[in-house]
C-alpha cells in the first residue's frame, strides 16, 4: 500500500470535528458523576454509530469515519475514560464491565436510545463486546477492528508477571520514538499522511488512564464473551498487523463466533481505519444495513 486512492486521500484530508464534553451519571465514577469527552458530526436525527479506540490512540483516530459516514449517520467517537479530558473510572483496579458502564452513561446523556453500530479498534474491540454483552438492546450491530482476544485467560503469576511487565512501561514521560511505535501499528509501506496521523495519536493518553485500561484487558477473555452475543458482527484485520496476528486473534474469535463476517485488509497493519479508510467505512455501512 505504497499510495492512498484519491477517496482514501480525501477522506484523510478532511477536518476532524472539535471536542466536546458532556456531564454523565454512573457508578463507576468517583461520586457516581463524571465528565465524558468526545467527537461528533452529522445529524442528530440519523442512526447513531459511536467509535471506541485503542490503548494509544483517541477520538482523533477516527477521522476519515467522520468524514465519510457522517451523512448518513450521527457519529460519535469517544475519549475513553482516563483518556483526553475524560474523567478516569474511580480505584485502579478497573474492569472492563466498567467501561461498558461509562459507555452506557455517555450513550445516556446523549440521549442515544439505540446505536446502528458499535465500532472498536483493538481494546476498543474489547469494550465494544463488553458492551454488547451487558447492553444487548442498545446495539443493531459490532465492527471489529483489528481485534484483541485480551488476557483475562492468564492467571496466577503468570498473570502478574504480564500486567506488571506492561504497566511499567505505561508512562507518558517515558521518552519514546513515535516513530518506531507508528513502525510497529502500520507497515513499511504505508504512506507518509497515514503515518503522520498515527504518530500524533498518543496526545490523547495520559499514565492513569492507559494503566487503567492495561488493567481492564486483564479481566475479560473475548472469545469467551463473543458467543453470547447474537447481532451481526464484522471482524476486520490487517494481514500485516504486528499488534494483533490474525491468527493469535481475530482467527480465535472467529472460531468462537463462526457466524461472524470476517474482512482481510491485504497489506495493511493494525490501523485500518486510517489505512484504508474507504473500505473500513463501506463494511460499517453494509454491517449496520444487516442490523
Amino acid at each position: 500500500m505504497a499510495e492512498l486512492s484519491p477517496l482514501d486521500a480525501d477522506l484523510l484530508a478532511q477536518d476532524l470535528p472539535g471536542l466536546a464534553q458532556i456531564d454523565v451519571v454512573s457508578s463507576v465514577f468517583a461520586g457516581q458523576r463524571g465528565r465524558m469527552e468526545y467527537r461528533t458530526s452529522g445529524d442528530s436525527n440519523t442512526p447513531a454509530v459511536l467509535m471506541l479506540h485503542g490503548l494509544g490512540s483517541s477520538s482523533a483516530g477516527y477521522r476519515a469515519q467522520f468524514a465519510g459516514l457522517s451523512r448518513d449517520f450521527r457519529v460519535i467517537a469517544w475519549n475513553a475514560p482516563g483518556f483526553g479530558g475524560s474523567s478516569p473510572i474511580q480505584g485502579q483496579d478497573a474492569g472492563i464491565d466498567d467501561y461498558a458502564d461509562a459507555l452506557e452513561s455517555l450513550l445516556r446523556a446523549l440521549r442515544v436510545r439505540r446505536l446502528a453500530a458499535l465500532v472498536g479498534s483493538s481494546w476498543g474491540s474489547v469494550v465494544a463486546l463488553a458492551f454488547a454483552r451487558r447492553y444487548p438492546a442498545l446495539i443493531g450491530c459490532l465492527v471489529l477492528a483489528a481485534p484483541n482476544v485480551a488476557r483475562g485467560h492468564i492467571t496466577g503469576e503468570a498473570r502478574d508477571a504480564e500486567l506488571s511487565a506492561w504497566l511499567q512501561t505505561a508512562d507518558v514521560d517515558i521518552p519514546v520514538s513515535r516513530e518506531a511505535i507508528a513502525s510497529r501499528l502500520l507497515t513499511p509501506r504505508t504512506p507518509a499522511l497515514v503515518r503522520q496521523y498515527v504518530e500524533r495519536l498518543r496526545d490523547g493518553m495520559t499514565t492513569d488512564g492507559w494503566r487503567q485500561a492495561i488493567r481492564s484487558l486483564f479481566t475479560v477473555h473475548t472469545p469467551d464473551v463473543i458467543p453470547a452475543v447474537k447481532c451481526p458482527i464484522a471482524i476486520l484485520f490487517g494481514s500485516l498487523d504486528q499488534v494483533a496476528p490474525r491468527r493469535d486473534h481475530a482467527e480465535r474469535l472467529l472460531a468462537a463466533a463462526p457466524w461472524a463476517t470476517p474482512h482481510s485488509f491485504e497489506d495493511c497493519g493494525h490501523m485500518l481505519k486510517l489505512e484504508a479508510p474507504s473500505k473500513f467505512n463501506a463494511v460499517v455501512r453494509s454491517t449496520a444495513a444487516q442490523a
